[in-house]
């Protein structure tokens, strides 16, 4: 089943291109690709016993929340991990007076994204080793152990979407598709909201 993602290169306020794709295009594709924590979610979710079923839908929740969370941090991030379970890619563009070719703006773009999550994977490397070390101290302390959990799903967050921009960058038969202005793609409420969160 080969799958299709929509790419809009799109400028900003503040001059540089950024990358967006509809919200229930990536989920379509995340359920698609067969992401192992939704199947073991949606497993746990349908299980027979009762307390399983249970820690599925608040597993499901939780799962939920981080994805609206990643969106705040960064809404380009869940558009990098779309890239790397996508076999074909379209880029509608909308043109800036003095860009320069579309493709060397893709390119720029994504190189600009991988050196940034190669930095932040380092860092959260660095961050899970130290929560590791410290673990005998910090398991006694009540509730989830949020100092390992939350630096290890960033961790592997910027490894997908690390995967993301190898696949775009090394994608040959990119196909691009101009748009006509930015009026006609703004109307769309929830790029309007992704673009505010990247300005």
């Amino acid at each position: 089943m080969p799958s299709h993602l929509d790419l809009f290169l799109i400028p900003t306020r503040k001059g540089r291109y950024v990358l967006y794709s509809r919200p229930e295009v990536m989920e379509a594709l995340e359920a698609e690709s067969g992401h192992r924590i939704r199947q073991m979610i949606g497993w746990m979710m349908r299980h027979p016993y009762r307390i399983v079923s249970w820690v599925g839908r608040a597993l499901n929740s939780a799962y939920n929340y981080y994805v609206k969370l990643e969106d705040r941090i960064d809404p380009q991030e869940r558009v990098l991990k779309a890239m790397a379970v996508s076999e074909t890619f379209m880029i509608h563009f909308i043109r800036k007076e003095n860009a320069g070719s579309i493709g060397s703006e893709f390119h720029a773009v994504l190189c600009r994204q991988r050196l940034k999550h190669v930095c932040w994977f380092a860092v959260d490397l660095i961050v899970s080793g130290i929560v590791v070390l410290f673990t005998p101290f910090l398991a006694p302390i009540p509730g989830p152990n949020i100092f390992f959990y939350y630096p290890f799903l960033r961790l592997l967050s910027h490894y997908r979407a690390l995967r993301g921009t190898r696949v775009g960058l090394a994608y040959r038969d990119l196909e691009f598709k101009s748009l006509p202005g930015v009026s006609s793609v703004t109307d769309n409420p929830g790029l309007t909201q992704f673009l505010e969160r990247m300005d």
